[in-house]
């Protein structure tokens, strides 16, 4: 009998060992990982989410999404040089779900954005109405869209889907821009329309009294006070950076509270902050803090109190894993302070004699931009110059 189960075991062998699933080579996914971040060098600027696997008949096939041309491109051809059989399932974005309609514009005063198509999913930025997107594709009620600052992410908020000759229609409409901090939109007897934040973008249609009568994205109708509007195009063209300015509009967030990916009056988290205190200065900025942290130009850290200059950028991380891990962003705004958002908007300084004065921050301050004058592209650019706005 012995015999016999050593015969039969070796034939167990055997049939588990051709029933083993065939793996895709490490080489191509290293390879993989190094087009996606060659390609994608900032988080969420752009998308390349491709994985290879591997059929039990010995065919790659690489599948996934990407709104990079060049990067599905550079998938092909390394599968091509592999010498493999491969199959292609890479979705390049926009698909063929929003080729009618590719753009879009937010119809809420402040639209949640997510990592993922699901309410249970991490809030990764927000946009506020009437701020235009592309439309990269539809699933299960969600939209995937990019904002002007490139960020890409999901959304089931009401957005007005519209074609080129649509966008460019609104382009060339007149439009109004609410500089206050909040306010309503409200009806001809005062009843609110929707609420508003700073940045929300209307447009004019007439005159009542000391108010404007609007259009929203959606088409819904209402009025807002003129003297906390301006002219869109008017504010675009003559909007400063001037560092007593932003910091003037920053403190007027002081005690909002904290919210991850928060960029709204209502909410915001630290590198939000930054970015809607910029964008007051008419420039769409960057998202990330790590990204923030690209642009401008390099300001000394060594005797911060002294190289810092009102409306400087800093920058707060710790090193892990032999790389500095930028985590925390705020503004200079002058005599040892800045202003930045951590739990709520506060006013920290790097003066150990005041009662504000903030150890833990100044010990893990890892850099500092100016941003005073700059060349326009991608990352830090003027409204007056974006082609999603005029």
């Amino acid at each position: 009998m012995k015999p016999l189960n050593y015969l039969v075991l070796s034939l167990i062998i055997i049939q588990l060992a051709g029933c083993q699933k065939k793996e895709v080579p490490a080489e191509l996914t290293e390879k993989l990982d190094a087009i996606a971040a060659e390609m994608v060098p900032q988080h969420a600027e752009s998308l390349c989410d491709v994985s290879l696997v591997m059929s039990d008949g010995g065919i790659i096939t690489a599948k996934g999404e990407t709104d990079l041309p060049g990067a599905k491109s550079a998938i092909i051809e390394m599968l091509e040089k592999s010498g493999l059989t491969y199959a292609d399932s890479i979705n390049l974005l926009p698909d063929a779900s929003v080729a009618d309609k590719p753009w879009g514009l937010v119809s809420v005063s402040v639209c949640n954005i997510r990592t993922k198509p699901s309410h249970s999913a991490e809030m990764a930025t927000q946009a506020l109405m009437g701020t235009p997107v592309r439309m990269l594709t539809k699933r299960g009620g969600w939209m995937l869209i990019q904002t002007p600052d490139s960020y890409i992410g999901w959304t089931d908020d009401p957005v007005a889907v519209l074609n080129d000759s649509e966008l460019a229609a609104w382009k060339g409409s007149d439009r109004l821009i609410y500089l206050g901090h909040t306010g309503v939109i409200t009806d001809s007897k005062g009843e609110t329309v929707s609420d508003i934040v700073f940045g929300v973008i209307v447009v004019r249609t007439g005159s009542v009294g000391d108010n404007w009568t609007v259009m929203l994205p959606d088409g819904r109708t209402g009025e807002v006070r003129k003297q906390e509007t301006d002219d869109f195009k008017k504010w675009a063209a003559s909007a400063s950076i001037e560092p007593e300015r932003l910091i003037r509009f920053a403190k007027t967030f002081l005690g909002t509270p904290y919210l991850w990916g928060g960029t709204s009056t209502k909410g915001v988290d630290c590198s939000g902050f930054t970015k809607t205190i910029y964008y007051y200065g008419g420039v769409i900025m960057t998202r990330d803090a790590s990204g923030q942290l690209r642009y401008g130009e390099e300001v000394s850290i060594e005797n911060p109190c002294k190289s810092l200059a009102p409306g400087d950028l800093l920058f707060f991380g710790r090193e892990r894993d032999g790389k500095i891990r930028i985590t925390h962003t705020g503004m200079y705004i002058g005599d040892t302070e800045f202003i930045h958002s951590s739990r709520l908007v506060r006013i920290n300084s790097f003066d150990s004699t005041r009662t504000n004065y903030s150890a833990y921050l100044l010990e893990i301050l890892q850099g500092a931009r100016r941003v005073t004058g700059f060349t326009q592209g991608k990352g830090l650019e003027r409204v007056s110059q974006h082609g999603w706005y005029f």
